[in-house]
């Protein structure tokens, strides 16, 4: 399956035990992999074939949107550096 990077038609969802955050025009999937190694919590990466912008269920973690595609679990091994 083609992801699709553009925030108009799809986004990436990260999830940890404490917080959540998107792509959007404003945040590049570089930088949110930067915001959430910094947090230093192991979290969850997620493609969603929606814009970042609709609104859709989180349950335990995860977006529920059909067609979302589970992408992996990062570890920070240190504050900011992910494993």
């Amino acid at each position: 399956m083609k992801m699709n990077n553009d925030n108009t038609k799809a986004h990436f969802f990260a999830s940890s035990v404490a917080t959540w955050a998107t792509t959007t025009p404003e945040r590049t999937l570089k930088e949110l992999l930067t915001h959430m190694e910094k947090e230093g919590l192991p979290f969850n990466l997620f493609h969603v074939p929606v814009p970042y912008d609709t609104d859709y269920t989180i349950k335990m973690y995860q977006p529920q949107v059909e067609g979302t595609l589970y992408l992996g679990f990062f570890e920070a091994t240190k504050k900011g550096e992910s494993k």
